[in-house]
């Protein structure tokens, strides 16, 4: 067969910007229903773990926090698993289906002084089927969106999710702060913290609906067209074969997943807890402060697209370590314009990160294992950095009795994450189509 008989015999439809809204607003949904549970942490540590030390209480609601994180390896696994086996859009339908019943879930629980032990554990319940969804979300989507995309506009396609999954978090500070200014602490803590939870449900649909309205990726498509390209045991030829990249994503992501869970939803709870400015304040800063990120988002993107992922990582990774211990030197002031201006500081080079890691996780591996390890390297470092990073933060304060503990955390997190950098491979001009041809494990390996 000449290769124009191949690439007639492989042609599959090419996508339209569609797919972008469809990917992206499922994405926000999930972000928004994750991002909900970090802004209620405060009002949430009363109700399910009453304490007489108001700490303990927050540190047990910031732990659950972390506990759906746990879950997301395992996530990663299953949904990875399956959307290298069976195609990329029908997992991304499960996983928003899945999210959006957990959380609903938590805005009907009965709390700790209605059913005493069994709500805490109920609501455990609940984030770890969280978890599991988001395990297999944003690797997902990114991975939709970079076998979509055009290929000098990978980047700014796939890290839309970004953006987008930000000004949820920021949707969600928004409607926790509009409701706690509207009903006041104590209706607040009685039932009206139950609404953000049962509004991820109508949200849910309509991303459910959005996500069945698209195709699948070209890259998928043809690799069903040849059979022999399809991957039977993804991830057992993963771990075989693509170690390396495996576990230089698991580094770069961890630097990411720490700095990107301080700010969007640990900093809230330091402003509160930590600094003493009321929860409006708090969530009003630290909105501001993410709508900036989200804008920034689209510039790096195609600075990416130009130059490479590589050189934003290292470079974002540098300031990040400079600029950390003066950012929490202004949030810690105790203005809001310090607040804001610490955050908006210590954002800029992290938003480089984040923007950078979204689409690399996709181009480090081929198109038969790439869900598999995308989700999986993403979200083993968001397991062990990410969802812990608010309990660590606040622990090593609780501990040291120390306000800048978590911009060390951040140093030390980015020293090490910097070092990794420097042995990545530059990934933005990889073909997303290599299923068209049978992959050498040995020359796709890092």
């Amino acid at each position: 067969m000449s290769s124009t008989e191949f690439a007639a015999s492989t042609a599959v439809p090419q996508p339209s910007r569609r797919v972008v809204i469809a990917a992206c607003f499922g994405h926000g949904v999930e972000w928004f229903e994750f991002g909900v549970y970090g802004y209620l942490a405060t009002v949430l540590g009363k109700l399910f773990f009453p304490s007489e030390n108001p700490t303990t209480s927050i540190l047990s609601s910031l732990a659950v926090f972390g506990v759906a994180f746990v879950a997301r390896p395992f996530g990663a696994v299953l949904f990875g698993h399956l959307g290298d086996k069976f195609g990329r859009r029908a997992i991304l339908a499960t996983t928003i289906l899945l999210m959006g019943g957990a959380t609903a879930a938590i805005g009907l629980l009965p709390t700790y002084a209605s059913i005493g032990i069994a709500a805490p554990i109920l609501l455990i319940t609940c984030r770890l089927i969280q978890g599991l969804s988001a395990g297999g979300e944003t690797s997902g989507a990114a991975t939709f969106l970079a076998e979509c995309a055009p290929p000098k506009r990978r980047g700014l396609w796939t890290s839309s999710i970004q953006s987008v999954g930000i000004l949820s978090f920021v949707t969600a500070a928004l409607l926790v702060a509009g409701l706690s200014a509207w009903f006041g602490a104590d209706t607040m803590a009685d039932w009206g913290w139950r609404i953000p939870f049962l509004l991820s449900f109508p949200l849910s649909m309509a991303g459910l609906y959005l996500r069945f309205k698209v195709e699948e990726t070209p890259a998928f498509q043809i690799a069903l067209k040849k059979e022999h390209l399809k991957e039977k045991a993804p991830l057992k030829q993963l771990l075989a074969n693509y170690k390396k990249p495996l576990l230089l994503l698991i580094a770069i992501v961890a630097v990411e997943a720490v700095s990107s869970y301080i700010a969007k939803t640990y900093l809230p709870t330091y402003l509160i807890n930590t600094i003493g400015l009321s929860t409006t304040t708090a969530l009003l800063s630290t909105s501001v402060t993410l709508v900036f990120a989200a804008c920034l988002i689209p510039f790096y993107a195609i600075l990416s697209d130009r130059i490479g992922r590589k050189p934003l990582l290292i470079w974002g990774t540098v300031a990040l370590i400079i600029v950390a211990i003066p950012a929490f030197l202004l949030i810690g002031s105790g203005s809001i314009a310090g607040a804001i201006g610490g955050q908006i500081l210590a954002i800029i080079p992290g938003t480089a990160i984040s923007t950078a890691v979204v689409v690399t996780q996709a181009e480090l591996f081929p198109t038969h294992v790439r869900y598999s390890g995308a989700a999986l390297g993403y979200n083993s470092a968001y397991a062990m950095f990410g969802g812990t990073a608010p309990f660590v933060a606040a622990a090593l304060i609780a501990a040291t009795d120390s306000k800048l503990m978590p911009a060390f955390y951040l140093v030390v997190i980015g020293v090490i994450g910097l070092i990794v950098m420097t042995r990545l491979p530059e990934t933005s001009k990889r073909n997303m189509d290599d299923a068209v041809r049978p992959l050498d494990p040995a020359a796709a390996a890092v």
